[in-house]
């Protein structure tokens, strides 16, 4: 989609004065709101079937709706809305069959482990299964979506776990058989962006006569045709979408007949369109702390709505290991990117930008991890010290000629780091921060914020020459430290590790975290990788992001970001409306 993005529409007079108003609201934190209650269970037809209207802010607009081919920041709420995945996490990261009719077990005889350690997995689909032109779900549309993620010539955004798959049995149309290459300890549970499906009556002989223009067309924008609890009713590039109710959808019809969806990529905007009545819900990574608290003091508070926060992103540093154009070779020294964590105060990063909400990091790991504390007393801390940043830089030979002056080796060079940043969420703050902190230090430190235009640039972001400060969210399957996940020219610069790291004994003990059945052994090699992790410094943890949904009074069943997997929209299907 190419056409360029405008605000949605807004009524003047109201918005001109609450943006006024935003602008200068932005008071100290308070509590944190009410937090995420149980889900309910799958949607039930009301007397009526599905009723009302809701209308949803959100900061990026789709290229496409598909979960293996679309990628970037926010996209996650998009594919939950329009597709429907084998199994699902409730909040509390309990997990459900969805697509499939059961979760398979070794004790029904459904999952099969091997002593060579292959595995067989056994889904038998729902009958009632459709996509949404009508045209029944099949064994054969997971197969050929499996043939397809795991093409080179396809920009997959993740091949994982489908790299793990030795091949794909389709004895009837509801069985579908995973023969693995190795354990996978999640295999019975494939859920989001995970083994997901295509229509092959739609779009296999394309992808046969023309691979090159596969990803591109409107079967993958105004006319794609999902398994999600909604369907595409419109498109209207730059400006907004509406999802009309699936009543055919695999759980029952959802609660909401209409989801409008608006592209808003300023914060400060969706807010003033909540408080002024235009949208029902907004949520992060679109909207952070700041816009939170001010809906807080100035909105929630007077009983409008509602805010609902949780921890599940890690902010971090992610160095730069390969050779790229102006690299700073500097941080490929582990002394180098020890003095750099040094120098950062990131408690005040988490004072400043989550607005008290959220603390410093010392691993990728969730503090609500069961494994959290065991990983705590083993990992190496960077506390905020520059005489030991110093010292650390001393080591490599970059000395100050004087208090406050910058540091300089031997040949007089300075040393250059360059701060990436992307635009909105905070990013150029949190850039600003570092900036200040490092040049107390002596660094010659810049900042350059990617483009909104230039963030779907995988080369581009994939080359960063020095420090990218990044998010992602924190779960085991996310850990993308790996050699598996290098961007490459051949995969289109898709890889998530895109500083290019390296390390055969992180290699090892993530694989077997994914591997292992005993649950001792899963504990061992966590505790071990992210000790690891820490000793080398392979990125440099900050802090843990706020996430943030406010919604307006009138909008039940928003509950927060599913436990295991990205996306507060997870449970849209139970969404409903009260007027």
């Amino acid at each position: 989609m190419s056409a360029q993005r405008r605000d949605a529409p807004a009524r003047p007079s109201r918005l001109l004065l609450l943006t006024a108003l935003l602008l200068a609201a932005c008071g100290p934190a308070g509590p944190a709101g009410p937090q995420p209650a149980e889900p309910r269970g799958p949607a039930a037809e009301g007397p009526s079937g599905p009723r009302g209207t809701v209308t949803i802010a959100w900061a990026t607009e789709p290229e496409n709706l598909h979960p293996k081919l679309a990628a970037g920041s926010g996209l996650n709420e998009f594919f939950w809305v329009f597709n429907s995945f084998l199994t699902y996490y409730d909040f509390d990261g309990t997990p459900h069959p969805m697509l499939a009719t059961d979760i398979p077990t070794q004790e029904t005889g459904d999952w099969v482990v091997n002593p060579d350690g292959t595995m067989v997995t056994t889904y038998r689909l729902r009958e009632n299964a459709r996509w949404h032109d009508g045209a029944p779900l099949t064994a054969q549309d997971f197969a050929f979506g499996f043939e397809v993620a795991i093409d080179p010539d396809m920009p997959i955004r993740d091949r994982v776990p489908e790299t793990l798959i030795a091949g794909i049995e389709t004895p009837d149309d509801r069985t579908l058989v995973i023969d693995w290459k190795e354990p996978y300890t999640r295999a019975n549970l494939l859920t989001f962006q995970q083994m997901a499906p295509l229509p092959r009556h739609r779009v296999e002989q394309k992808y046969r006569t023309n691979k090159t223009s596969f990803i591109f067309g409107e079967e993958w924008t105004s006319g794609y045709v999902g398994t999600g609890p909604f369907r595409v009713e419109q498109w209207i590039p730059g400006a907004s979408m509406v999802a009309r109710a699936y009543t055919d959808w695999v759980l029952g019809p959802p609660r909401i007949e209409t989801v409008e969806i608006r592209f808003i990529p300023d914060a400060r905007t969706q807010l003033a369109n909540l408080m002024a009545g235009e949208v029902d819900l907004m949520s992060s990574p679109g909207i952070r702390a700041p816009e939170a608290s001010v809906a807080r003091d100035e909105w929630v508070s007077k009983g409008a709505g509602y805010i609902k926060t949780w921890q599940r992103q890690l902010r971090f540093l992610a160095y730069q290991f390969r050779e790229v154009p102006n690299w700073q070779r500097a941080v490929a020294d582990v002394r180098a990117r020890q003095a750099l964590l040094h120098a950062t105060d990131r408690q005040g990063l988490a004072d400043v930008l989550t607005h008290g909400l959220s603390s410093s990091a010392d691993a990728f790991i969730n503090p609500s991890d069961r494994m959290y504390r065991d990983v705590d007393r083993v990992v190496t801390k960077y506390p905020y010290d520059l005489n030991r940043a110093q010292g650390l830089f001393a080591d490599m030979g970059w000395r100050r000629s004087q208090p406050g002056a910058l540091l300089t080796n031997a040949s007089g060079q300075t040393l250059d780091v360059e701060i990436w940043a992307t635009a909105g969420g905070g990013g150029e703050e949190e850039a600003a921060i570092l900036d200040d902190n490092w040049r107390m230090a002596g660094i010659n430190s810049s900042i350059f914020v990617i483009p909104g235009a230039r963030q779907r640039d995988h080369e581009l972001r994939a080359s960063f020459p020095a420090v990218n400060a990044t998010a992602r969210s924190i779960t085991l399957d996310n850990f993308v430290f790996t050699s598996a996940h290098l961007p490459r020219s051949d995969t289109r610069w898709q890889g998530a590790n895109r500083g290019s790291f390296m390390d055969a004994e992180i290699d090892r003990l993530h694989n077997l975290a994914l591997a292992t059945f005993d649950p001792g052994e899963q504990h061992r090699a966590v505790v071990a990788l992210h000790q690891r992790m820490a000793e080398i410094l392979a990125i440099g943890p900050l802090y843990y992001n706020v996430e943030v949904l406010v919604a307006s009074n009138r909008l039940k069943g928003p509950v927060g970001e599913v436990a295991e997997k990205s996306g507060m929209s997870w449970n849209i299907f139970e969404w409903e409306v009260t007027d």
